[in-house]
């Protein structure tokens, strides 16, 4: 071998090694990002929202009548029956009324038969009169006097039927009253408060004044979660979507409940002003809590969506980036090429929502359209495909990432 072959196959070595020098040194200048590869999963969009535990049916137990509490059949916890006798107010009042009712009425009938007897013996006058009368014996005035009182003591008739019929509807008022001072169960329930004690007057509720509360009595066979749900996810939750209730009470568990009514009106404060604003939603459990107590507090989550197998994308994958920030670097402009170039970035600066997509260790951006959000994940609509490895971060990256732009990646697993 002659020394220009030596020189020529040193100098082919030195240029395939810069070659391939060159190339390393490319690929390690690439942005170092995490990425992952896209696949199907089961996807949950969920509402969450806090609250309390109540019954559906509670009822207030108040006084029609006022007075003194004689007797309290009942505590706080007891189990009744509807029907069942609870307390009872003092009757002597309500007694009285009704004996008073009965009396008038007694003497409304004898005035009534007393005001007949005087209508037959008017009548009686008026033919003996018109009698006379024909035999020209009596004068027309005197017929028409007793004809007059004939009609005055009809009327006295009527008024004293009447009377008994007032009396009457005045007695079954009294009646009813004093039916009302023995106070029984209108539900099958349990005893969840009981505001009175035996020696204490109660008062019927008049104008602004409401009645006292003497007992309250719930049915706690059905329960529901009375939650408080934020503007921004009201309008995502419908009548019929499951719910997981969590208790605070009962940590370790969870019930299954579904939402049966979703409030159109903003929760005012005690004072009547708009608080934050917030939207009442009425859960109905499923299952049975032990020991339940009306006031629990709770967590609801709310399943307002639902994908058993859905192409699913990171939520950290996703941004929003615009034309004009996605066009490779250069690294010389001219001044006037600098200038034409913003003027037409300018034309479209509409950000839009998408992924970097890592083909070939380069990066490009896809739009993307995207369904239900999950934890983690949203739901790919449109713009990508399984298997499609996409960028996750860092987060610094994704905000400089251009079209075309080399990466070195790290592939990450995400549960």
């Amino acid at each position: 071998m002659n020394k220009k072959t030596l020189w020529i196959l040193i100098a082919i070595v030195a240029v395939v090694g810069l070659i391939v020098l060159n190339i390393l040194l490319n690929k390690n200048k690439g942005t170092p990002v995490d990425v992952v590869k896209l696949d199907s999963r089961e996807l949950k969009s969920i509402v969450s929202a806090s609250g309390k535990i109540q019954p559906k049916i509670s009822v207030d137990i108040s006084a029609t009548t006022p007075g003194k509490v004689t007797k309290v059949a009942v505590e706080e916890g007891d189990y009744v029956e509807k029907g069942q006798f609870l307390l009872q107010i003092d009757p002597t009042t309500a007694v009285s009324q009704v004996e008073q009712t009965r009396a008038s009425i007694s003497a409304a009938a004898a005035n009534h038969e007393l005001s007949i007897a005087n209508l037959e013996q008017a009548q009686i006058d008026l033919d003996r009169v018109e009698k006379l009368f024909d035999k020209k014996l009596a004068s027309p005035n005197e017929v028409q006097k007793s004809r007059t009182e004939v009609h005055v003591r009809k009327a006295s008739v009527n008024a004293a039927k009447e009377e008994i019929a007032r009396l009457k509807a005045a007695l079954a008022t009294a009646e009813h009253q004093l039916s009302q001072v023995n106070i029984h169960s209108d539900i099958t329930g349990i005893v969840t408060k009981r505001n009175i004690e035996e020696g204490e007057n109660v008062f019927v509720g008049a104008f602004n004044n409401p009645a006292t509360v003497l007992l309250t009595i719930a049915d706690l066979t059905i329960i529901e979660a009375l939650v408080e749900v934020d503007e921004t996810d009201i309008i995502d939750v419908k009548v019929g979507h499951p719910a997981d209730i969590k208790v605070d009470a009962y940590p370790d568990s969870s019930f299954a409940g579904f939402v049966t009514e979703v409030g159109h009106s903003p929760i005012l404060g005690t004072s009547g002003q708009q608080q934050a604003t917030s939207f009442e939603v009425i859960i109905q459990l499923d299952e049975d809590i032990p020991h339940v107590r009306s006031g629990l507090s709770c967590k609801a989550d709310i399943r307002t969506g639902y994908r058993e197998d859905a192409l699913a994308v990171p939520i950290q994958a996703l941004t929003l980036r615009d034309d004009a920030s996605l066009k490779p670097k250069k690294k010389k402009y001219g001044a006037k090429k600098a200038a034409a170039d913003s003027l037409k970035n300018e034309e479209n600066k509409e950000p839009y929502q998408g992924v970097f997509v890592v083909n070939d260790d380069k990066v490009t951006f896809q739009a993307v359209e995207t369904g239900i959000a999950g934890d983690r994940y949203f739901e790919v609509l449109s713009g990508l495909e399984k298997e499609d490895m996409v960028v996750t971060g860092p987060f610094s990256a994704l905000r400089k990432l251009t079209n075309e732009e080399p990466v070195k990646t790290t592939v990450k697993e995400i549960e």
